[in-house]
This record gives structure tokens, sequence and C-alpha cells, in this order.
């Protein structure tokens, strides 16, 4: 009779097998596509919620902010980690922290900004180098199924697509104040539905704010997790590497006047790209009015090798109409007393569409 050997086969195979069914049950919610800008060693005993089609409600849980959060100061009280992020970058598709919103260079915006320098045409070649705004938060479903029992859960999303809506109904139409949603006393549950499947049909719609039965216990509140602890912010060098598919040199660092560069320079394109969910549609592009033609430049530009987008002739953009009411227009729409009225309304609704 053979016996089994120290360290044979079976003992490694029983092993790894441990850990792979651990990892698959940790990432059983998780879809397919591109790969996150989560932490993955913070992630291992996070639970994260994605919301399928039908109707779900919501309570949002505050928390306090980190050192990496870029909007709010470290021990702040916060309800959303705001962040901006690159999406399908390099072979891998991956999502990258966007550098620039900590004011340090990111070589993905110093190339959307050579690119259009140098005259490339917008929605093809400078928009797709363009971040997102993606909104984390930390939730409990209240859709007293199987995602209930789970308790606070990680939920991320794009700002497009829940945080836009969500900022716009809280401000009361008549006083002029917020509904505070997220106060763990007097908050509110969030309902909305997400409708379609796939990336042409996917939405989300019906924002309302509903009572909750009860408050936020004080167990609910000791289990909202730091969400930029959560994120992997990569190095200029990192990020280089990932989206040119070859290592920075001297000469492709960033010099160190870069680093403040003002993004106000950027005066004939709009600010923002229209966020989307993982391999979800811009919400805009269905019904984008298109651009009037213009001449192209003489000679055929190339982006440099390793961005996305094979190189086409580029065409300059018609510069962006200004806010008359001192706002940004396409980004301040429906924020000032002057918009139901404004004669720029049109203009501004298609801009909105298009960030």
């Amino acid at each position: 009779m053979a016996r089994k050997k120290k360290g044979s086969m079976r003992d490694k195979l029983k092993g790894k097998l441990k850990d792979r069914t651990k990892e698959s049950h940790n990432t059983r919610d998780s879809g397919g596509g591109m790969k996150n800008y989560f932490n993955a060693d913070k992630m291992t005993e996070v639970s994260t919620w994605w919301a399928g089609k039908g109707d779900h409600i919501i309570d949002i849980i505050p928390y306090f902010a980190g050192e990496n959060d870029p909007r709010n100061d470290e021990g702040e009280p916060a309800y959303i980690l705001d962040i901006d992020v690159h999406r399908f970058v390099g072979p891998m598709d991956e999502m990258v922290v966007c550098l620039e919103q900590f004011n340090t260079p990111c070589p993905i915006c110093e190339e959307s900004r050579r690119l259009n320098r140098e005259g490339y045409d917008y929605k093809e070649h400078i928009k797709p180098l363009k971040p997102g705004r993606r909104a984390m938060y930390n939730v409990i479903v209240r859709d007293g199924g199987e995602g209930e029992k789970k308790g606070v859960q990680i939920f991320e999303i794009a700002h497009w697509f829940m945080e836009k809506h969500l900022a716009k109904i809280a401000k009361d139409p008549r006083g002029g104040g917020f509904t505070i949603f997220s106060d763990p006393d007097d908050g509110k549950s969030i309902s909305f539905e997400r409708t379609g499947t796939g990336a042409e049909s996917t939405g989300y719609s019906g924002h309302r704010f509903v009572d909750r039965p009860e408050v936020i216990t004080d167990e609910e509140l000791e289990a909202a997790l730091c969400l930029d602890e959560l994120v992997e912010i990569k190095t200029y060098e990192e990020v280089y590497e990932i989206f040119f598919g070859k290592k920075a040199t001297s000469e492709d660092e960033p010099e160190e006047e870069e680093v403040d560069e003002p993004e106000e320079e950027e005066v004939d394109e709009p600010e923002d790209e229209p966020e989307d969910e993982g391999d979800e549609p811009d919400e805009g592009d269905e019904d984008e009015p298109e651009d009037e033609p213009e001449p192209e430049p003489e000679e055929k530009k190339k982006p440099k090798r390793g961005a996305r987008r094979g190189a086409r002739k580029g065409k300059p953009k018609d510069k962006k109409p200004t806010c008359p009411h001192g706002g940004v227009i396409g980004e301040d729409i429906d924020e000032l007393d002057q918009c139901d009225d404004c004669k720029m309304a049109n203009a501004c609704e298609a801009i909105a569409d298009d960030m």
C-alpha cells in the first residue's frame, strides 16, 4: 500500500483550493469586464453589492474620510467617495484612479492635453482619455431579501447614475434647504429602479427618498468602512506603464512645473465625460447633437504608441458656449435660479448629456 508523501500534490491542492473557494465567495457578486480600481488586499473580507434589474431600496451609511479622499479632509464625516477614474486603460482595460485630483501629474491627462493641443478629434481621441466621476457608498440593502442580511456592503457606481440624481432631489425647491438623506437619525432611505441589461439599455431612474422605518443603529454605523482606504492609488510610473505599455524614461517623466497645471487652459472641450457603470452606456451619446463639419488638419497625426484608439485625422472642436449667468455650461445645469428661463437651456442640456 502506497504511503502518502509529505508535501504531495494532494496537500498542495487542498490548501490552494481553500483559498480559491474563499476568493470565489468574496467575488461572487462582481461582474466581469474591466479590472476595477479597488485594492485587492483590502477587499478580501469586504462584501460588495451590485444593483440588479428591478426596484431597490437602500440606506447610505456615513463614515469618516481617510487621507486618500480627494474631496474631504481626513477625519471629516462623509457619506460618499466621489473620485475621478480613468477607464479602459491599457490592454487589460483597467480602471485607474486619476492622479491629478491629488495635485500630482497623471500621464493619461498629460497625453489628453497633448492631443488636444495638436488638434485631434475630441470624441475619438481625447474624450476616451478623460476621467469619469465614480461614486462609492456604504449601503444597507433594504429589499427584504438576502442582501439585507449581509449588513453594510460597498456599492460602487457611476456618479451619473446615482449621486447626480440624489444631489438634485435633495435640494428643497421651495425653501432652498437640503434633505440630509445620509443622517443616521433623521435621514431617508433611497428608492430607485434599474432597467435594462447590457451595455446598450441599462439605466437607473425613479430616484426618490422614502421614510426609514427606524434609525440607523450604532452597530450599523460602526460597520461602515473608510471608503478611500479601499482604492488603489498608483504611482506616476505605474500608470504610465499600464497606459503606454512601457516603462517611463527620464524624458517621459513630468517636470516640476507641470504638477499644478491649471485645468482652465482647456477652453475648447467639455470638462468631464459622461460616467457609465462598468461597461454600461454613455447616457448622452444616443441623442447627442452632431458637430458641424469642420476643415481637417493638413497632416495626419498619430497619437503616441500605446495610447488608446488608433490615430485618425483630427479636427479642432467648436468653442464651447458660456453660461450667461456666471455658471459652467453643462455642469451647473438646474443649479442656478435662472436656469428655468435661460435662453441657453437647450445648449446647456446637450452639453451636459455629452459630459
